[in-house]
């Protein structure tokens, strides 16, 4: 598969959430090797409102570059686009996505949106590529990355090709091993 589709990703409430009920935020299983494959399969795009790089972060708070090298995601860095959105836009993330320059074929997983984002999408004929990421509980990432590869035909043997393990995004296998 060509990495022609743009994947745009959150972080807080996406890949990070509140797994047990009343925890901390924790990253979800297997996430790391999942985001990985994703970038093999999309052009990858972060959306989030955490800064992308040490020099635009200030010195009490963590961006994603040191975040995924802190949680071995060397390669993610390396493979990830960073989306430089306008946090003060009406249509928030929805704003850049859509904006002209942008590609037109893409997807994005996101927690739960504003009305606003949402009815923007809407308005665009757009609201079928945003994919809800349930904000709470380990499967929240896990569950919509499966919905994207069934809505675009990713199978186990196009993971093979990329060299990924269908089981990396079984749940049921993940969680025996957990």
């Amino acid at each position: 598969m060509p990495r022609n589709t743009t994947l745009y990703l959150d972080i807080d409430d996406t890949i990070f959430a509140q797994v047990l009920p009343g925890s901390a935020f924790d990253l979800r299983p297997c996430v790391i090797t999942q985001l990985i494959i994703l970038g093999r399969l999309f052009d990858c795009c972060w959306l989030t409102s955490w800064p992308h790089s040490p020099g635009a972060t200030p010195e009490t708070e963590m961006c994603v570059q040191t975040l995924m090298r802190a949680l071995y995601g060397h390669r993610v860095n390396d493979t990830f686009r960073y989306a430089d959105w306008d946090h003060d836009h009406p249509d928030g993330k929805a704003g850049f996505v859509l904006r002209p320059d942008q590609p037109a074929n893409w997807f994005w997983l996101e927690d739960l949106l504003s009305k606003g984002e949402r009815d923007a999408l809407a308005a665009a004929g757009n609201l079928e590529r945003y994919i809800a990421v349930e904000p709470r509980g380990p499967w929240g990432f896990l569950d919509a990355v499966n919905v994207l590869f069934r809505r675009i035909g990713i199978n186990a043997d196009e993971l093979r090709n990329v060299a990924a393990r269908p089981e990396w995004f079984d749940r049921a296998f993940i969680n025996d091993l957990v």
